[in-house]
């Protein structure tokens, strides 16, 4: 099961990263609930090969920060084989960032470094049968530009409903890289469900109840044959209805607001948004 994608950063690289609290109920239903104050030891599946990694719940002074939530994170040491294997499969957001690092001007500076949007790199976490093993499925510029070239002919409502198709007059080839994105897509899109109960987040509707189903699809809010970004920040539960719409109406969403901002002048507000709104 699909649980957090984390776009790359230096902190990825060097010694882990945070799990938002919107996907800790996620995470607790793989494993179990991880208390706060306790460590875990889990390992992290890249290629096949597992890595030692840490779980840990931060312990932090309840009475000074009434009502924070957990603070759940993935953590390693610089120099451990995870880190070292992240920053091998990464290497164009590592050698970006230690580029920046290193110009004059930030040299013995704190600073946080962004790799520029059309540049960035994924790991995408996804918890196992297995308690406390996970898999991370890398999304680099090179499977992006693969990707990318694949789909250059697809609509993104056509990319967002494809089925790998096999072709039996020319033998089984498979389309591996649509396959394995589409994969993770829909794992995505399937975990985002879940948060939301299966109802829209536009509408707060649980469509199709009164039939004992539920029907609801997730849409990229910037085209992810444009954009190549498949972050949750980018992909909203939507209503099969209420989905067309937006791909006929083509709205701009307006993060600030978490508002789409149709042509007509018509302006809705999403009601469900307990993952976009991490993002303000």
């Amino acid at each position: 099961m699909f649980l957090y994608q984390k776009t790359i950063d230096r902190s990825t690289l060097r010694q882990g990263f945070t799990i938002p609290v919107e996907f800790h109920p996620l995470l607790h239903a793989a494993g179990g609930e991880i208390k706060r104050g306790e460590t875990r030891e889990i390992k992290i599946m890249i290629d096949g090969v597992g890595y030692d990694a840490l779980l840990k719940n931060q312990m932090f002074d309840e009475t000074k920060f009434v009502g924070h939530p957990d603070v759940v994170q993935v953590r390693y040491g610089e120099n451990s084989p995870i880190s070292k294997k992240l920053r091998e499969k990464f290497c164009s957001s590592w050698n970006y960032v230690e580029r920046i690092k290193a110009l004059p001007e930030n040299v013995g500076r704190k600073l946080t470094i962004r790799v520029p949007e059309d540049q960035q790199e994924y790991l995408a976490l996804s918890t196992t049968d297995i308690p406390n093993v996970f898999v991370a499925d890398c999304i680099t510029v090179n499977v992006k530009t693969e990707i990318k070239n694949e789909i250059r002919q697809m609509s993104e409502l056509e990319f967002e409903t494809f089925t790998p198709r096999f072709d039996s007059k020319a033998g089984i080839k498979e389309r591996t890289t649509i396959q394995r994105i589409r994969h993770l897509d829909r794992s995505i899109g399937d975990s985002l469900k879940r948060l939301y109960d299966y109802r829209c987040q536009m509408t707060g509707e649980l469509v199709g109840e009164a039939y004992g189903v539920t029907c609801v699809e997730a849409h990229h809010i910037m085209p992810f044959t444009e954009s190549m970004n498949n972050d949750t920040s980018n992909i909203i539960v939507l209503s099969p209805s209420y989905h067309r719409i937006v791909h006929k109406a083509k709205p701009v969403f307006n993060y600030k607001n978490l508002a789409f901002e149709y042509p007509n002048g018509l302006i809705e507000k999403v009601t469900l948004d307990r993952h976009l709104r991490a993002r303000l």
